[in-house]
C-alpha cells in the first residue's frame, strides 16, 4: 500500500501518461503476505510468521474503541513476547497522507502498517481500519 501510494504521487507530480492499478493483497492460507522473500524464510519463521496478520485483525477490532496509541501498545507487546518475530514498527496512518495518527477523526480513513523481522528476513503487512 505504501508503495503504491509512493508511485502513484510520483506519476502525479511529474505528469506520468501511465495508469497505475492497485491490487488486493494476496495471502497464504496461513494469512502470510505472498512475497518472494518467504522463500527465505525458515520452516519455524514460516509457520510463525501469520502471527503477524492475526495481530493486525485484532488490532483493527481493537481500534474501533480504543485509540490509536492504546492500539500501538498493544501490537508492540504482542511482539515483545514472541521470539521468532521482531517488530521493527507498527503505526496507524491516514490513509490520504500516511502521516502518523495521534488522534482518531471521523472523517478519516486510517490503515495500520507493520514491518517485522523474521530472522533476517523483513515482513511487511498492513490493513484497513475503517
Amino acid at each position: 500500500f505504501q508503495q503504491l501510494a509512493i508511485i502513484k504521487k510520483l506519476v502525479s507530480k511529474y505528469n506520468i501518461p501511465v495508469n497505475i492499478i492497485g491490487c488486493k493483497i494476496y495471502r497464504e492460507n496461513s494469512g502470510l503476505a505472498l512475497s518472494s522473500r518467504n522463500i527465505r524464510l525458515t520452516p519455524e519463521h514460516k509457520e510463525a510468521a501469520p502471527f503477524i496478520y492475526k495481530t493486525l485483525k485484532i488490532a483493527k477490532e481493537k481500534f474501533g474503541t480504543k485509540s490509536a496509541n492504546k492500539v500501538k501498545e498493544w501490537v508492540e507487546n504482542q511482539f515483545a513476547k514472541h521470539n521468532l518475530l521482531e517488530l521493527e514498527y507498527f503505526t496507524i496512518a491516514d490513509v490520504a497522507t500516511l502521516k502518523t495518527v495521534k488522534r482518531k477523526s471521523k472523517n478519516k480513513k486510517y490503515r495500520a502498517f507493520v514491518a517485522v523481522y523474521a530472522g533476517e528476513i523483513r515482513l511487511i503487512d498492513n490493513i484497513a481500519l475503517n
